[in-house]
């Protein structure tokens, strides 16, 4: 290595290149310092990493080991060498227990086995067992609460930063959108997964290799929601292996198809196994764990009973069908006695145990540090931008839905406006054969107006969160952030209200005369546009909190409820007394009511025909208004995001 600068990436014109879809084109350099040699990160998407810790500058020591991508490189001292087969990961569980907080059950207890690169491997047991817990510590997403997970020797859960962009996993449910073609689908995880200097000819390129890979080239244009089930699943696994994955984890991808797809499956993920990645499953099926190098049967208490080939399983357990070992393992007792069967015969040192590499715990020691903050900031916006335009297809991609949605505003428009008298808001006002002015009604239509657009914003989001969990979660183990996520949502959903509330302003304008200026027309639109995303950011707030799109539905009612209570347009706001009162400034509708009814002048001209005043909140003045609207819309927005990070936490 000499004295210039030393680049390291995955352009062909790099020093040292590193041809992996996870690499950056100029990922890090190494050049001389005062005190040594200077290893820095060059603004890469997935970073640079000693022994475990992400750096952005570093005096390298020899012997230090670099990750880079899937590859890990040691320095010498004068040059860089790289060790090991690239993107080889050895999984080491170490008396993994694992508990509830607060429980002292436990759901897996002292599980220890060690999976070799390259190795294909099922989680096997009764409903119950603790096979899907034991792959989310595996996994790294559920750290256990005793023993350790290792990835090439280094614990998991402390260094997920480094082993994250290296796994695949797909759970039971799609985690992609059922509503997109198959190739846009996957085009949109590239851009979301890959580093962001990869070009779109490398992205195509990248799809195509995937498509193939899956035997789904001539699948490229379908809507994912036409494939098969066994297709879908295919789908999945090839969005995972865009970014060549050397840990995949996958959650029953078998379930629900017939035997001979369940088979070519299981021979798909075989084939993923010898092409150099360690494949781990979960799965209830046995009849195609013959294909797999070993297997963990794992009995009720989280208790393991066996690990090894899955033949020599049959010969351990004394049966002649796998399904038998069910039987002879199906309760807490037999478990137990299993256990200590497995743990005293031969079968964990030949199968379970592997050589433990120590590191040099002084090369270890390594200061942290992470991307800066205008790195994270355009990373954001570049999150930002694919994720808006995702949305936007997928809103657009169910056209069905969407004239739905655009439908409902001239409707309610229409049936509003024949409720009325059309000189509602005349500058002459004469008493009616009910001996009432017409403008009586004048804060009745507001009110009808303001709520209609809170329950546009409130139902057209309220699903939009809990029906795509299972990418949400998936996204979020990779590199998804929560502000440009749920950015994305509300741009979207915003610009379809902004059309909604016009449509709806325009319709009621054209029958009724609200005997407005140009200028009050567009203050009294703000307040229509304010009011539905107050009801956007109630509907994602429910979704967060949802266990699916027909429980937020449901409660979308009684929030519009508590939002007609706390309006003002029932009981006065200064009558409410000292309960309702103060809640009520936590209502958009109270607030957007206020806006309408101050632009409308309505309590000036309800006193001028001697009915008195209608409420103090209509003396408010339009910037008044909007300096309690604005903060309390943003607040329900950030509601929103707070209750999906909280959620995240819970699971």
């Amino acid at each position: 290595m000499s004295e210039r600068v030393f680049l390291i990436g995955r352009h062909p014109d790099c020093d040292l290149v590193l041809d992996s879809p996870l690499v950056s084109r100029q990922h890090a350099e190494i050049r001389a310092g005062d005190q040594g040699r200077i290893l820095r990160d060059l603004g890469s998407s997935n970073g640079t990493f000693v022994h475990g810790k992400p750096v952005q500058e570093l005096v390298l020591r020899t012997g230090q080991l670099i990750y880079i991508g899937p590859c890990r490189l040691v320095f010498d001292g004068e040059r860089l060498e790289e060790v090991g087969n690239r993107g080889e990961v050895e999984v080491e569980a170490r008396d993994v227990s694992w508990s509830p907080a607060g429980d002292s059950v436990r759901i897996l207890n002292q599980i220890g086995f060690t999976i070799r690169p390259g190795e294909f491997v099922a989680l096997v047991g009764a409903s119950g067992a603790g096979k899907s817990t034991l792959m989310k510590c595996l996994s790294g997403q559920r750290p256990p609460t005793e023993g350790q997970v290792l990835y090439n020797g280094l614990e998991a859960p402390p260094n997920m930063d480094l082993f994250r962009p290296l796994i695949g996993f797909v759970p039971q449910d799609d985690i992609v959108h059922r509503e997109l073609p198959v190739e846009a689908a996957l085009r949109y995880s590239a851009r979301l997964r890959l580093p962001q200097d990869t070009s779109p000819s490398e992205i195509q390129r990248r799809i195509d290799f995937v498509l193939a890979s899956m035997h789904l080239s001539h699948r490229r244009s379908n809507r994912i929601s036409t494939l098969s089930g066994g297709e879908r699943k295919r789908v999945s696994i090839a969005a995972e292996l865009l970014t060549e994955p050397s840990l995949f984890f996958l959650d029953e991808p078998t379930s629900g198809l017939d035997p001979g797809l369940e088979k070519r499956s299981m021979q798909l993920l075989a084939r993923l196994a010898r092409q150099g990645r360690t494949v781990i499953l979960v799965t209830h099926a046995t009849q195609n764990i013959v294909l797999c190098d070993r297997v963990a049967f794992l009995a009720p208490g989280g208790r393991l009973v066996y690990y090894g080939p899955p033949r020599e399983a049959l010969d351990f357990f004394e049966v002649e069908d796998f399904a038998d070992i069910y039987l002879k393992t199906g309760d807490r007792d037999s478990g137990l006695e299993w256990e200590e069967r497995y743990r005293n015969s031969t079968l964990p040192d030949r199968y379970a145990r592997a050589p433990r590499a120590e590191i040099d715990p002084g090369l270890a020691e390594v200061k942290p540090g992470g991307p800066g903050l205008g790195a994270m900031f355009w990373a954001a916006c570049r999150q930002f931008a694919v994720l808006l335009q995702r949305y936007a297809h997928l809103v657009w991609a169910d056209r069905a839905n969407l004239a739905l949605m655009l439908l409902q505003a001239p409707v309610i428009g229409l049936v509003l406006a024949n409720l009325f008298e059309p000189d509602l808001f005349a500058l002459d006002q004469e008493l009616g054969r009910n001996g009432k002015f017409p403008i009586h009604e004048g804060p009745t239509l507001l009110f009808m107006m303001l709520v209609t657009c809170i329950f546009f914003g409130a139902i057209n989001s309220c699903r939009e969160v809990v029906k795509e969990l299972s990418i949400f979660r998936r996204e979020r183990l990779v590199n998804l952030m929560l502000l440009p996520y749920m950015g994305s949502k509300v741009v979207v959903l915003g610009a379809v209200g902004a059309v909604q509330s016009l449509i709806l302003l325009l319709v009621i304008a054209y029958w009724i005369d609200l005997h407005l200026t140009p200028g009050q027309y567009v203050e009294f639109y703000g307040f229509l546009a304010g009011a539905y995303l107050g009801g956007v950011g109630l509907g994602l707030l429910l979704s967060c909190f949802s266990s699916s799109g027909e429980q937020a539905t449901t409660l979308v009612s009684v929030v519009l409820i508590l939002q007609l209570v706390f309006s003002g347009a029932f009981v006065k706001p200064e009558a409410m007394g000292p309960v309702i009162g103060p809640l009520s400034v936590l209502a958009v509708s109270r607030w957007g009511f206020a806006g309408l009814g101050e632009i409308a002048n309505l309590n000036s001209r309800f006193e001028e025909l001697g009915m008195g005043w209608i409420t103090a909140d209509f003396y408010m003045t339009t910037p008044e208004v909007w300096s309690m609207l604005g903060p309390l819309v943003l607040l329900q927005l950030a509601a929103a995001s707070a209750a999906l990070r909280w959620r995240e936490s819970r699971e």
